[in-house]
């Protein structure tokens, strides 16, 4: 026998072996696919309040300290906040860019924070006036808290208390006018609508935040995404925090030597501070006074000074030049008698203006290009979708800040396949550096697929609410 004729004997060989090894006896039968269990729907449901482009937080927190706190604000996953806050009764504005936080209050909240309204008239002198505080006076990182990737973090610690029974097992409640269910987590709870795709609607967080002076507790935030809206968020974000233009630094201040009157006349009258820097960095100065006239008001006079090197002495002129004053003048040289004449100021360092450069950019950003097809960058776009009768259907859309976009998204499969009954599957969109762009191409690939009438994605919990 030839070699050619050995080889093919010993190749059909080969394939009777395998051919019998492999035979098995029996039929197959589907594997039942089961519903998602309360862990998986609580887990998928955190993780679309992390993907969130915006979020608004309304409810209650002890900051650290002991203050009790109520607050209103609305965080986007770039880690802007605008809102209001409340310490004793007194409320603030507060808005937050790139983790520096900056209050306007009247003067009565001012005197809630010890520091602050130390000092004559301190309290009264920034009234009205932006401030930039420290997380630490005031007992809270805002950052730390109310961020949507910080907070899921928080809120998914420990969630597998929630079980492997079905979510109707849980806690019934109502928040707002929704439906819940409430399941204990390490840190607290979270409540996610009854309904599918749920969604979380509050939060309960026995404690947040990275440190003790800003740690709060007992937190209390009900939920409102907000995404729909991501584009006049940061518009309206840029027009806030563009008034923020000469905010006060309170925990720097200067040393007063002594002040005098200049060139009161008919047009106005001065009023000039002299001081020391007795800081270790250079400052800027703003003089305010508020003047007036046989005991009846003149109006207010302003004035900045600087910068000012460490230990230099500095000089501030704050003149006042109103109708009240030239009229006061020209009384006091008409009528007889005395005619008394003052001014209450205030000396207060300002702090550098935020760097409003990438939020201005994000209020003008279009939304990435979902046929670059890029696969590098600090923002993920994908989807999770599946084939039925020979076409894709997508189940949801999401956005991330991490490259690890197939492991963020391999968990949500299961609750996919378990909702749906369908092998599913992700795929990267395409990835972008900002992060405004990659949530308004996700609220554009939903709203295309919303197009004529039809619902979200089924398992959307980001961007279908407006």
């Amino acid at each position: 026998m030839s070699r050619r004729g050995l080889a093919a004997v010993a190749v059909s060989a080969a394939l009777v072996a395998s051919a019998c090894s492999n035979g098995v006896s029996g039929v197959p039968v589907a594997a039942e696919i089961s519903a998602p269990t309360a862990t998986e729907v609580v887990r998928q449901s955190v993780t679309g309040l992390g993907e969130a482009a915006v979020l608004r937080y309304q409810g209650t927190m002890t900051a650290a300290g002991g203050r009790a706190a109520e607050f209103d604000v609305t965080a986007a996953s770039s880690g802007e906040l605008l809102g209001t806050v409340v310490l004793a009764g007194k409320q603030a504005t507060v808005l937050v860019v790139d983790r520096s936080i900056f209050l306007k209050a009247a003067a009565d909240f001012w005197a809630t924070l010890p520091g602050v309204a130390d000092g004559p008239s301190k309290g009264t002198a920034v009234a009205d006036r932006w401030v930039k505080t420290p997380a630490g006076l005031l007992g809270v990182e805002f950052s730390d808290v109310f961020l949507p990737q910080t907070m899921a973090q928080n809120a998914v610690e420990g969630v597998e208390a929630a079980g492997g029974g079905p979510l109707a097992d849980g806690e019934t409640t109502t928040i707002g006018q929704t439906k819940a269910v409430r399941v204990k987590t390490a840190r607290g709870s979270v409540a996610v609508a009854e309904q599918a795709p749920h969604g979380v609607v509050e939060v309960r967080l026995g404690k947040a935040g990275d440190s003790d002076p800003t740690s709060v507790r007992d937190v209390v935030a009900t939920v409102t995404e907000a995404s729909g809206d991501v584009a006049k968020f940061y518009q309206d974000f840029a027009a806030a925090a563009g008034q923020v233009s000469a905010p006060v630094d309170v925990l720097t201040t200067v040393r007063e030597k002594s002040h005098n009157f200049d060139a009161c006349g008919s047009p106005s009258c001065s009023i000039v501070i002299h001081f020391t820097n007795a800081s270790k960095i250079a400052v800027k100065v703003s003089v305010r006074g508020a003047w007036k006239g046989d005991e009846q008001p003149l109006g207010t006079c302003e004035a900045t000074a600087g910068p000012v090197a460490p230990g230099q002495d500095g000089s501030a002129t704050c003149t006042l030049g109103t109708p009240e004053w030239q009229q006061f003048y020209q009384r006091a040289n008409s009528v007889p008698g005395n005619h008394p004449y003052s001014v209450q100021w205030s000396t207060l360092v300002l702090a550098d203006p935020p760097d409003l450069s990438q939020v201005n950019a994000r209020a003008q950003a279009q939304a990435a290009d979902p046929e670059a097809g890029k696969t590098e960058g600090t923002n993920y776009v994908y989807s999770i979708g599946y084939r039925d009768s020979g076409s894709e259907v997508v189940w949801k859309y999401g956005s991330i800040t991490t490259k690890f976009w197939k492991e963020h998204a391999e968990p949500q499969l299961r609750v996919c396949l378990g909702s749906t009954g369908k092998v599913c599957h992700a795929t990267l969109v395409t990835a972008t550096d900002d992060p405004a762009a990659a949530q308004i191409l996700v609220k554009q690939l939903i709203d295309t697929a919303r197009a004529g009438g039809k619902p979200c994605p089924a398992g959307q919990l980001v961007g279908c609410k407006s």
